[in-house]
C-alpha cells in the first residue's frame, strides 16, 4: 500500500473483532471498517439479525467480514482467543457478563493480547446498582431526561422526544471517538485500554443547555418548550401540505421585522420591537406562526423567508435528502455493486473525494476460511473438525 493510500486509510493494519449488534455497535464498526480496519463480525447460524439480514443490517455491516463461530463451545471460545491475539481491537455491546460467562470478557482476552483495545457499550455502564439492565434506545432517551424538555407533546408527531431513536447514533458517535483516542493512547504508551461506555452518559452528555439552565437556578423540572433557547419567537410549524412542516428561529430584531413583513403584520413588530417583549408573548406569537404558516406552500416559504434574511428550513422527506444534488455530488450516498445503497463516511478528503472504501455486505459466514486459515494458519482437518463440532458453522 502507498503511502497516499495509508494517509487516506488512518486504520490501514488494524483488526477489529466485532461482537457488536443492533444499531451503536455495527455502526462504530462501520466507521472504523470504512477509515481502513479490517473487521470481522462474528456471527452466529442460530440468531435471527444474522440469518435474516435486513435493510438496516446490510446499511450498518456492509464493508466488513463475516465468521460464523459458536461463542458456547470451549473450541470457539479457544478459536477466538486465537484470533483476538491477532487482532487489536474487540467492540461489544452485549448484556453484562455474558462475554465473561463465555471466556470473552475483557480480563481472559487481555491475557492473550496485553494491548488490546476492548470497547464495551451498555445502557448504563458495565459498573453501578444497574449494570444489569436491559436498555434501549426509546427507554434511554426518557431515562435520560431529554423526553422531558418537551414543553408541548405534539398530537402531529407520534412519540415526541422518544422517536427516532438517536441514542444509538449518538452512542457510535463516542465509540468511534473512544477507539480513535485509545488507539493514539497505544501508539504513544504502548498499553492497552478498557473502554466503558454508557449510552445514558452519554445521551445525557449532549444536553448542555439543560445542564446549564440548571446550575443558573433552575430547578430541572420545567420543560423546555416548543422553541430552542435562543430563538424569540421560533419553533416547526405546520405548512400547508399533507405532512410539510417549517422550522423558523427569529434571533435577532431585524430577522423579526423580516419576518413580521412576510406576514404583513406591521403590528406585531411595534407592539414587540426586542426580544424581551417576544419572550414575554412567546405562545402568542407562535401561535399567530403556525396560523400563518398553515396557509403556506413549504417550499416557497422557505425560500421567501430566506431571501428576507429570516432563518428557516422545511422539514425534507428522506427521499429528498438521497436525491439532493450537492449531496450527491459530496458522494455520502454510494450505490453498492450488489444494488443495495448506503452512506459513506461522513466526511470527505478534501483534494480527493475519499469517503472510504465500500463494499457489499458479506453472506453469513463467507469470510470462514480467510480467517481459519489465512489469518490462524488452521489447516483443512482443523477446521473440518471445527465444522464437525458445529463450532465454524
Amino acid at each position: 500500500m502507498s503511502a497516499p493510500e495509508l494517509e487516506l486509510k488512518p486504520l490501514a493494519g488494524l483488526r477489529v473483532v466485532d461482537f457488536s449488534w443492533v444499531v451503536a455497535g455495527p455502526m462504530t464498526t462501520k466507521m472504523l471498517a470504512l477509515m481502513g480496519a479490517e473487521v470481522i463480525k462474528i456471527e452466529s447460524t442460530t440468531r435471527p439479525e444474522h440469518k435474516n439480514r435486513t435493510a438496516g443490517f446490510h446499511l450498518l455491516n456492509n464493508n466488513k467480514r463475516s465468521c460464523t463461530i459458536d461463542i458456547r463451545t470451549t473450541a470457539g471460545q479457544d478459536v477466538l482467543h486465537r484470533l483476538v491475539a491477532k487482532s487489536d481491537i474487540v467492540v461489544e455491546n452485549f448484556s453484562a457478563r455474558v462475554l465473561q460467562k463465555y471466556r470473552l470478557g475483557y480480563e481472559d482476552l487481555r491475557k492473550v493480547r496485553p494491548d488490546l483495545i476492548f470497547v464495551s457499550a451498555s445502557g448504563v455502564g458495565r459498573s453501578g446498582p444497574q449494570r444489569d439492565a436491559l436498555a434501549y434506545g426509546t427507554m434511554l432517551q426518557a431515562y435520560s431526561g431529554r423526553a422531558g424538555l418537551i414543553g408541548q407533546p405534539n398530537a402531529m408527531v407520534e412519540a415526541m422526544g422518544i422517536l427516532p431513536i438517536w441514542t444509538d447514533p449518538v452512542t457510535a458517535m463516542w465509540e468511534t471517538f473512544s477507539v480513535l483516542a485509545a488507539i493514539h493512547h497505544r501508539n504513544r504508551t504502548g498499553h492497552g485500554s478498557y473502554l466503558d461506555l454508557s449510552m445514558l452518559e452519554g445521551t445525557v452528555s449532549l444536553l448542555p443547555e439543560a445542564l446549564l439552565r440548571l446550575s443558573l437556578g433552575g430547578d430541572g423540572t420545567t420543560p423546555g418548550g416548543l422553541s430552542d433557547g435562543e430563538s424569540a419567537p421560533g419553533g416547526c410549524f405546520r405548512c400547508a401540505g399533507t405532512d410539510d412542516w417549517i422550522a423558523i428561529a427569529v434571533g435577532t430584531d431585524a430577522e423579526w421585522q423580516a419576518l413580521c413583513d412576510a406576514m404583513a403584520a406591521p403590528d406585531l413588530a411595534v407592539e414587540h420591537p426586542n426580544a424581551a417583549s417576544r419572550r414575554a408573548a412567546l405562545s402568542e406569537l407562535n401561535a399567530k406562526i403556525a396560523t400563518w404558516c398553515g396557509t403556506q406552500d413549504a417550499v416557497t416559504l422557505e425560500a421567501r423567508l430566506r431571501s428576507l434574511g429570516v432563518p428557516a428550513a422545511r422539514t425534507r422527506h428522506f427521499g429528498e435528502v438521497i436525491d439532493d444534488p450537492d449531496i450527491r455530488r459530496r458522494g455520502l450516498f454510494v450505490d453498492l455493486p450488489d444494488g443495495r445503497h448506503t452512506t459513506a463516511l461522513p466526511w470527505r478528503e478534501a483534494d480527493t473525494g475519499f469517503r472510504g472504501d465500500l463494499a457489499p455486505t458479506p453472506e453469513l459466514g463467507a469470510d470462514n476460511d480467510h480467517v481459519f486459515q489465512r489469518i490462524l494458519g488452521l489447516s483443512d482437518d482443523e477446521v473440518a473438525a471445527l465444522r464437525g463440532q458445529e463450532v465454524a458453522t
